[in-house]
């Protein structure tokens, strides 16, 4: 990951951490590239068609010569046939990016996915504690979804329709580079709206997440509790946490929504706003330009809006995936179990001495073990007794090493347990606990 001081926002780091992801897949990337290449061609290829089939119309060879390059055949086959070959060319296209994007991406989710759980294994047993199951497992199911959302559906149409526009636009700097000015004068107006569309939908993506995270912890605490809640008589208490949290989400999710569909409205008015002005301009300033010409810029210019649109509703999508993957990166950063520990026995005694040991939770000041010796000799049975919070589970946790003492030793074999290493001393201790795995 970027240090934090590097300069660039967290935005560009999450991208460029996404890229160093994708740099395996570097091949699929540039077969999808090349058929979005191919499928962005063949958008202005329509409009040429136009031209050269207005123009032969208004010829007095309107029978033959469709365009130079054809030679003497008859426009009655030759619109048929190029109109054929410019839909082959854009399926052929469109299948390359489409498929080798999306085998691109969903490789990376499965990286992503599988990283994000060999994580969890090797967190250190403070983390689970401070963190609720809920937000945990949200991480793998939800945000990993929102996260498959950006880098399939989302990247497929960024891509593709960012190359559309750059052909059209070219197509139409060909044709007419002064009427063409008019629609370059509003991507600024356009970028910077997109631009206060992503801090929104990011916030609000955040936001979300967290929604998810709570409705996944209550419903998860549920299901472990069941039987504790239909003891006590807590179905309605239940019901309703469930039913308050449920209903935030969806009150979020529905801003979200509302949020996108507003952006994306003032994309759309603003591009034809623009597509307005521009057919009065054509009007007013047509001077000698053949029919042919002017139906093909308008038809190229018409083509404009649905990209245009299109991309403004996908930017949602792309806010999403990016504060899932924020999310995910940040617990992948998180540091694994330390184990300094370099012996290892392939088979122990089992002499266990615990020596003046004492231990609080991190975070906490409170002691929990303070000054607690014994010994155990091997094959020798000893319960642990005490009320409620007296210890008894933390000591049982001190052994395997799921916490570290504040002072003090546990000693098997006469070695303390922090100079095993933790693979090792877990091989020797068989744990029975009341959780159902």
């Amino acid at each position: 990951m970027l240090p934090a001081d590097s300069g660039t926002t967290p935005s560009l780091r999450t991208h460029l951490r996404l890229l160093g992801h994708l740099r395996s897949r570097l091949g699929l990337l540039c077969i999808s590239l090349f058929g979005y290449l191919i499928f962005a061609s063949s958008q202005p290829m329509m409009a040429a068609i136009l031209k050269y089939f207005i123009d032969a119309l208004a010829s007095s060879e309107a029978t033959r010569y469709m365009v130079p390059w054809l030679g003497a055949l008859d426009l009655m086959y030759a619109v048929p046939l190029l109109v054929v070959a410019v839909i082959t060319w854009q399926g052929i296209g469109s299948f390359l990016g489409s498929y080798f994007i999306a085998r691109a991406s969903l490789g990376l989710i499965d990286d992503l996915r599988r990283a994000l759980f060999d994580n969890l294994l090797r967190l250190p047993d403070c983390y689970f504690a401070h963190h609720n199951s809920g937000h945990l497992i949200s991480r793998i199911t939800y945000d990993v979804t929102m996260v498959t959302g950006a880098a399939t559906d989302a990247a497929r149409v960024v891509v593709r329709e960012v190359l559309t526009i750059a052909f059209l636009f070219g197509y139409l700097l060909w044709l007419n580079w002064k009427l063409t000015l008019v629609l370059v004068a509003i991507l600024p107006l356009i970028g910077g709206i997109v631009v206060s569309a992503n801090r929104k939908y990011r916030q609000q993506s955040r936001k979300i997440q967290v929604a998810m995270g709570d409705l996944t912890h209550i419903a998860s605490e549920m299901v472990h509790g069941q039987r504790v809640v239909r003891s006590f008589g807590g179905e309605a208490y239940e019901s309703a946490r469930f039913q308050a949290a449920s209903a935030d989400n969806t009150a979020k999710q529905l801003r979200m929504v509302r949020t996108t569909v507003s952006y994306s409205q003032i994309v759309q008015l603003i591009t034809f706003s623009a597509m307005a002005v521009l057919l009065m301009l054509i009007l007013l300033l047509r001077g000698d330009a053949s029919a042919g010409d002017l139906v093909a810029y308008l038809t190229a210019a018409g083509m404009l809006p649905k990209p245009v649109r299109q991309l403004s509703e996908m930017s949602a999508t792309v806010q999403r995936g990016l504060a899932g993957a924020e999310s995910i990166f940040a617990q992948l950063d998180e540091a694994p179990e330390l184990d300094r520990g370099t012996v290892e026995r392939d088979r122990v005694r089992g002499y266990l001495e615990v020596r003046n040991l004492s231990f609080s939770y991190p975070g906490s000041s409170q002691r929990v073990l303070d000054d607690i010796s014994f010994a155990v000799a091997p094959g020798q049975l000893v319960a642990v007794v005490g009320r409620s919070g007296s210890g008894k589970s933390s000591l049982a946790g001190l052994i395997p090493r799921f916490y570290s003492p504040d002072e003090g030793q546990i000693l098997i074999d006469g070695i303390d347990v922090e100079k095993y290493t933790l693979r090792n001393l877990r091989q020797h201790i068989a744990l029975v606990t009341q959780q159902v795995v």
